[in-house]
């Protein structure tokens, strides 16, 4: 029989209020290691609380998040070891620093005694694979391709166990994003979890190993892509079902 996955993601009874007229209410959640799960749903389903709570971005009304079995709000450092966060916003950037000054700042913050050398050469191998070598360019000064670059290698380069990923393809001209796809690929093979938010459905169902739909910020529905496809014919009729569309 084979052995199951651990589970880098483990929500229960969480509850996240917005606002008078959102709540984020999700009873039972986990992810397994190993896998490409996109998460799809409407604008203002869910998918941004659901991940900045993840992130530990946002505190929790009620409930618990385990990130490779650790509490992001308090075991803040540990869990920042193993997640990676490739938000779809620039609010992260410092200006003024130039991508190669960025990157030796995180390999300073994240790069232990004897493995900083080991995370530049990280950000070489990830940079190369975007076909990134504005190194001396400031980051405000950045296209937006090059800056959403910047933002994934910064979520890729310390080998997070859980990577969480908004709307990966914003910005990124066709062949950047295959290799964007090809290192999502790469690194579920090393037996990471990442959970990517898109709207593009057509990209779910290409890429994705399970999907998650959010709705009036609950998950309405967590299968496996395929089963979706074979029961559906594709991940867009039954997003369309499920949001009687």
């Amino acid at each position: 029989m084979p052995t199951a996955k651990p589970k880098l993601l483990s929500i229960e009874n969480l509850k996240v209020r917005r606002s008078r007229d959102f709540c984020l209410d999700i009873t039972k959640l986990s992810l397994p290691a190993g896998r490409i799960t996109c998460l799809v749903g409407a604008n203002g389903s869910g998918k941004t609380t659901l991940m900045e709570t993840i992130t530990g971005l946002i505190l929790p009304d009620e409930g618990r998040v385990s990130v490779a079995g650790l509490d992001p709000f308090s075991d803040d450092r540990a869990v920042k070891a193993n997640l990676g966060f490739v938000p779809d916003d620039d609010g992260w950037i410092i200006a003024e620093l130039t991508a190669r000054e960025y990157f030796n700042l995180l390999i300073a913050i994240y790069g232990k005694a004897g493995l900083k050398a080991d995370l530049k050469q990280r950000v070489e191998e990830l940079t190369k694979k975007l076909l990134f070598n504005s190194f001396d360019q400031q980051l405000g000064s950045l296209s937006h391709g090059n800056r959403r670059k910047v933002q994934l290698v910064a979520g890729l380069f310390h080998q997070p166990r859980l990577v969480v990923i908004d709307e990966l393809r914003n910005g990124l001209d066709p062949v950047a994003a295959k290799r964007a796809e090809d290192l999502l690929k790469e690194v579920v093979k090393t037996g990471s979890t990442i959970l990517a938010a898109t709207h593009d459905l057509w990209w779910a169902e290409r890429l994705s190993d399970d999907l998650l739909v959010i709705k009036d910020g609950r998950i309405i529905l967590q299968a496996k892509t395929e089963v979706v496809k074979s029961q559906a014919g594709s991940v867009e009729a039954k997003f369309m079902e499920l949001y009687e569309l």
